[in-house]
């Protein structure tokens, strides 16, 4: 056998079981998940400590309001689309969460995209907003085929790259 042929196939024996290896390890990770699609939650968290579990009930109470936004993607062509949903600083203030120093809020989606946003910009009117329903429907979860149970929209953003589908934890920066 060829020298170069052992090597090859000692590469790929050693990259199999290091994709096996990753795999076992967040096998945790995504049973965690899929649990907190299904029970429709996600964390509040700061420097790895979980502050707070969100809840749709959370959501429905901090004070439930429609927001007409500008969902631009790029399969499709910009359109006016109302939501359903809370400010973040009204969600943050109704879970009773500290932002005194907080210079920024880092969105992680189930999928792992994660996307930030700026304290001025969180705390700028009518701006930051988790969303549960688009045009009067409750999002779909990934598994079918939407965007939810919960949405991130930044109205200020153009074209919604920014926006956070499928949210699993908000971080305070």
């Amino acid at each position: 056998m060829k020298k170069s042929t052992i090597i090859l196939t000692v590469v790929i024996l050693v990259l199999a079981l290091a994709v096996g290896g990753f795999a076992y390890l967040n096998r945790g990770n995504i049973e965690q998940k899929q649990e907190l699609q299904d029970s429709k939650q996600f964390y509040i968290k700061q420097g790895g400590q979980i502050l707070a579990t969100v809840t749709m009930d959370d959501i429905e109470s901090a004070g439930l309001q429609d927001i007409d936004a500008i969902l631009d993607t790029s399969e499709t062509e910009p359109a006016p689309v109302q939501f359903t949903g809370v400010e973040l600083s009204k969600l943050l203030s109704y879970k009773n969460i500290e932002t005194t120093g907080v210079t920024a809020y880092e969105f992680m989606a189930l999928d792992g995209y994660a996307s930030a946003v700026t304290a001025e910009e969180a705390a700028t009117p009518d701006n930051v907003y988790i969303v549960v329903k688009q045009d009067g429907k409750w999002l779909k979860n990934k598994g079918e085929g939407g965007m939810g149970p919960y949405l991130m929209i930044i109205k200020s953003s153009e074209f919604s790259q920014r926006w956070c589908k499928f949210v699993e934890a908000v971080n305070l920066k």
